[in-house]
């Protein structure tokens, strides 16, 4: 009787650390699963940055092979004019010293703006901010003071959003304008908040009662910004939330912004 009972108290330690190894093996699957979604999300993130740095690089090049052309332009035409003033001088009777002296001091005038005119200038280039992104799938796990993240970018100049974290940063100084549009559905009570750092610049709200009603919950605001300022849109911190946010083709949950 002892010998069957030792064996039954070792068959259930064997059983019970069998269950611990496999969950500590899960408990490890899953760090390093974090793990490589965080490396991926980082590695997707410089993949924009340069994506944007080569659009710039490419539009600084446009402009400079623009200034350079108009440059040729100008000393190709101010060495024709002083060919000519060279050459109506040299066919005037030298006898003549008040005409042969304004014919040198005109064309001295024209060498010297010529010689100026090879000085290179600095061209400000124009600089556009703007992005519009929207969600690709509903989101359901809407709590207090959530960040609601748009994942997919249609445009994104300069290069100031980021899908990953739903954050917008502002690139330069100035006045800015941000709008959000939420497709809400049946059942669903939801309040947003725009977000400038920790400020709250706007809000909007969307309460739905009965059934086989939807609305788009929007909110348009414009104010000033500074370099390095961060923008988001969030859930209410204190009002309880209830059902969903919708997006599919029929009507879009987004997330925009622009300098003007």
């Amino acid at each position: 009787m002892s010998g069957r009972l030792c064996r039954l108290i070792i068959m259930y330690m064997s059983v019970h650390l069998s269950f611990a190894a496999l969950e500590d093996l899960e408990t490890r699957m899953e760090s390093k699963f974090h793990h490589l979604e965080r490396l991926l999300e980082k590695q997707n993130e410089r993949i924009q940055r340069q994506e944007d740095e080569i659009i710039q690089l490419k539009n600084d090049l446009v402009n400079n092979q623009k200034s350079d052309l108009r440059k040729e332009r100008e000393m190709t035409f101010l060495k024709e004019l002083v060919s000519k003033l060279s050459s109506q001088s040299t066919g005037r009777k030298i006898g003549n010293n008040n005409v042969a002296g304004n014919h040198i001091t005109e064309t001295e005038k024209y060498k010297r703006l010529l010689v100026g005119s090879i000085v290179p200038t600095d061209v400000p280039l124009p600089r556009t901010t703007a992005f519009y992104a929207y969600m690709s799938h509903n989101d359901l796990s809407q709590g207090k003071g959530r960040t609601l993240k748009f994942d997919v970018i249609k445009t994104n100049i300069n290069g100031g959003y980021n899908p990953f974290s739903g954050i917008f940063t502002i690139p330069d100084d100035g006045v800015y304008v941000f709008t959000f549009s939420l497709r809400l559905y049946s059942g669903v009570y939801g309040a947003y908040e725009i977000i400038k750092n920790a400020d709250v610049e706007g809000a909007a709200i969307g309460i739905i009662e009965g059934t086989s009603t939807q609305l788009q919950v929007t909110e348009t605001i414009v104010f000033s910004a500074n370099k390095g300022d961060i923008v988001y849109v969030r859930t209410h911190p204190t009002i309880t939330h209830t059902g969903g946010v919708q997006t599919n083709e029929h009507g879009r949950s987004m997330f925009a912004g622009w300098q003007i």
